[in-house]
Formats: structure tokens, sequence, C-alpha cells
């Protein structure tokens, strides 16, 4: 068997049908499929008992794990060379278990890798990931850098290293919790090609969760791995990347961001892990695309990221002033419907 499809399910009965129908559609024809039904509470069992692809195969466990805990007894299961991560409200273009087993078998130094997701119902969205695996490796420090639902395994290296999603696991990031356990082990990667068509809105986990208390908690167990303690500071800072800004954003909070991200970029180098030149890459990144959520709290905090960068592009000042224009013009048409109003 070369590649085990596995699925963790769970109330997706909406979307269901289309994503079974998408993975049995492909162009390669070499794969078994596991659904992991994780106690569902609408017709999704239904469904999978109702395709009789000899390909498919149900399981349904007797309590809900959450979404590691289902993916691993299904991995758990799987027979083949390669394990295809797939959502079950997502859809597979034709080709993609051909697109991902043929870059598994012309790179065998590489574990694990993925491709590039285009959002369902809106295909001018495209999630772009870096292809190589320094890239790949930097941008874990910051988030997830290969889409879980479009990801490729090799089974070898999941036996070799004993690499498991934990049912510990919060229940929202346990897919960047897994790369951050395999990273040490193997080459990430991905192609530049999409691979899957994402399907958002409030089904997804990320919505039903209370991400104030489980992100800290995630954080909580990721921060010591990249050599920083869970601080409250660094849990806020952390948070910023993605970004998540606090309540209050003044100059202050982006001079110690900045200093922060000096830090976090002196310690990687210590550690060795990631190469120098992909990190500062990605801090760079990162800090510049910040600017672009300054301007909405006012001139100190913008102001405060061009000292902090010492330069003071052009385009960035342009965005400045239009953005606080267009602020003053919303304030004063409101304080005129306001005291029209009043009169």
């Amino acid at each position: 068997m070369k590649v085990s499809v596995v699925i963790p399910v769970y109330n997706k009965g909406p979307f269901l049908k289309e994503c079974l129908d998408s993975v049995f559609a492909q162009t390669f024809p070499d794969f078994e499929v596991i659904a992991v039904d994780d106690c569902s509470t609408d017709n999704c069992l239904e469904i999978l008992r109702s395709c009789h692809d000899p390909r498919l195969r149900v399981v349904q466990l007797e309590r809900n794990m959450g979404p590691a805990g289902a993916a691993q007894r299904g991995m758990d299961l799987a027979q083949g060379e390669y394990i295809v991560r797939m959502d079950a409200d997502d859809m597979m273009f034709p080709d993609r278990i051909g697109t991902q087993v043929r870059f598994m078998d012309a790179h065998p130094e590489v574990g694990v890798s993925g491709g590039q997701v285009i959002l369902f119902g809106d295909e001018s969205i495209t999630w772009r990931y870096s292809l190589e695996n320094e890239a790949c490796k930097a941008d874990l420090i910051f988030g997830v850098p290969i889409s879980q639902g479009a990801s490729i395994l090799r089974a070898s290296v999941l036996e070799r290293t004993g690499v498991r999603y934990a049912d510990e696991w919060p229940r929202v990031a346990e897919d960047w919790l897994f790369m951050i356990e395999l990273s040490p082990h193997t080459e990430f990667g991905n192609v530049d090609v999409p691979l899957i068509h994402y399907r958002r809105g409030a089904h997804n986990i990320k919505h039903t969760q209370n991400m104030d208390v489980l992100g800290p908690e995630v954080l909580r167990s990721a921060l010591p791995r990249f050599g920083l303690e869970p601080t409250e500071e660094n849990i806020r800072f952390h948070n910023m990347n993605i970004p998540v800004l606090p309540s209050e954003v003044n100059a202050a909070l982006i001079r110690n961001y900045r200093r922060w991200l000096n830090e976090l970029e002196g310690i990687q180098r210590a550690k060795g892990s990631v190469s120098p030149e992909a990190m500062h890459a990605r801090i760079a990144s990162t800090w510049n695309r910040l600017f672009y959520h300054l301007p909405a709290y006012g001139f100190a905090p913008a102001l405060e990221h061009f000292r902090s960068s010492a330069h003071w592009p052009m385009d960035r000042v342009i965005y400045l002033f239009k953005v606080r224009l267009r602020a003053w013009v919303t304030a004063a048409r409101n304080f005129a419907k306001g005291a029209a109003l009043n009169a």
C-alpha cells in the first residue's frame, strides 16, 4: 500500500460527502481511506456507512478524543508508506495525492510536506507556504509551516522517531505542536501548487473553543521548545507575530516587541536549529507586516516602528497618513451626525 488517507470526522455532515467524493476521484490509484468518527452527534456516521467504496475503512471511537486523538487513532491503523491527512470539510484537487507522492519519492530527506491552499468559495485567496526546509523551520517558530489538511507524512519517519499526536494536547493548534515535535528529526517542504480547497467558517474547530484560554495553554507548551520562558510577556509578544494585538497599542509596546524579536533571533542563532539567514528573513517579514496594523492605533505606534526600523519607506509614510486621514474624516462625520441628532 502506497498511501493511507486519514480523515478525522466530527460533526461535518453537510460537507463530508463532498470531501469523500474528492478523495475517491483522485488520479493516483493506490490508497486506502481511514475515516475516524469522533463521536459525531450529527449524521456523519450514517454518511460514512453509506459509502461502499472498498478502499474506505470506518472507525467509530467510543469517546470523543478531539482532533489530535482521532487523527492518531487513524494513523495507528495506516498501512501506507505515506500518510495523507485530510479534514472532513475540505476538498482535494484531483491530482493532490499523485503530486505529493511524486514529491516525496523524489525527496527522501523530507519527512513531511504540503502545498498551497485555496479558500473554498473564493479562489482569489490562496494561503501560501514556504517551499524549502530552512524557510519552513523558521516559519515553525511563528506558526504552522505546512497546512495539516494538505500534508503528507513519511510513515517510516514516524515509526523511527515515535512522534505522535498526544491526547492531552489542546483541541486547537495540535498541528503546530505535532510539527514542533517532528522538526528535529526530518526535513520539511511544500510544493508550489494548490492541493486542497479549505473550507472556513463557524464549523471549524477554532471557532468552537475559547481561544483566550487555549492560546496561552498552547504557548506554554510550545515556547520552551524554542528556548523561551512561557511568561505573560513572551506569550503576548508571540501572539503579536500572528498578529493578535493587545487592546492597548502604544510606542513602548512596539519598541519592546522589536527588542523581543532581536532576542528571539539571537536565541535561535545560538541554538543552531534554523539557519541564521532564514531566521533573519522570517523575523524581518514578521516585523514589516506588523506596520500595516499600527496606523489604526494612531501615529505613535507607527512612528515608533519607523524609529525602530531605522528607515522611513515613503510608501509606508503615505499609508500612515491615508489611514489617519480616513479615521479623522470618519470621526468628523460621526460628530456631525451626533450634533444633528441632538439639535
